[in-house]
């Protein structure tokens, strides 16, 4: 029995959002307007060398020849697919997220399938409306060859995927300040919890210290207790860097100085 024809494929998945909303409301219109959008994404995705291989329901999936090709067929069909949207009324606006994958695939006549499609489909699951999101593979093929930023959305588990997957957002359009609600926490500074967690190790440090004194007091001499002093100035230490950082704006070092 012949082997099935395996390759590696950069993959782009594309899908409307709130579809069955939009269906519900107009099926008529959604039905012309979705014609209207895959005849945009097409246009995008034939333009850097792309095939499109699959229009199940709303959805779109494309193959092409490499992750760069991908990556701006899905910022050039995102761009021309909010200037279409703009004339559209808000509850009726056709929005679509796009996930692109770069990996091995089966090839099944003209169809693809396997795990590089599959992750695909779920990346743009995890894309904001009007986004994209690509796996950690395609990231590291156009990190230095595009300029658009990106936002590290962490490790993500997905469904029927064995592994993983590390997940980058493209910061485009207007809504690209909503990447990071979706970021994983490592991804997102927080200096006001990172003050608090270094007050916190401080002061818990210096609680042990103090204790410490304190049994050595009252082992030495209870009737005259001296640790008060010491215990105030550790307090002291404490607190005055965060108290110079919040005042003056002076940079905490590793150990909160």
């Amino acid at each position: 029995m012949p082997q099935p024809e395996r390759r590696l494929t950069a993959i782009l998945c594309a899908d409307v959002v709130g579809y069955s909303r939009l269906v519900g409301r107009d099926e008529t219109g959604t039905l012309a307007r979705l014609d209207e959008a895959r005849g945009i994404l097409r246009t995008a995705i034939e333009g850097q060398g792309g095939r499109v291989f699959n229009l199940a329901g709303d959805g779109l999936l494309a193959e092409f020849p490499s992750a760069l090709a991908a990556v701006q067929a899905a910022i050039v069909a995102q761009d021309r697919l909010g200037v279409w949207a703009e004339g559209q009324p808000e509850d009726d606006r056709m929005r679509l997220r796009i996930g692109v994958n770069l990996g091995d695939v089966v090839v099944s006549g003209g169809d693809l399938l396997g795990d590089g499609v599959n992750v695909a489909a779920r990346l743009q699951e995890v894309a904001v409306p009007g986004g994209i999101c690509l796996s950690g593979a395609v990231y590291e093929q156009v990190r230095s060859k595009i300029e658009t930023g990106f936002a590290d959305l962490g490790p993500r588990s997905m469904k029927n995927i064995a592994d993983p997957v590390r997940v980058y957002a493209l910061r485009i359009g207007p809504g690209a300040h909503r990447m990071d609600r979706t970021a994983s926490p490592a991804a997102v500074p927080r200096p006001g919890r990172e003050i608090f967690d270094r007050l916190r190790r401080r002061f818990l440090g210096a609680l042990v210290v103090v204790t410490v004194l304190l049994i050595i007091n009252l082992m030495t001499n209870p009737t005259d207790l001296w640790v008060q002093w010491p215990a105030l100035g550790l307090g002291i230490a404490v607190l005055l860097p965060v108290i110079r950082h919040l005042l003056w704006g002076r940079p905490l070092d590793a150990d909160g100085k």
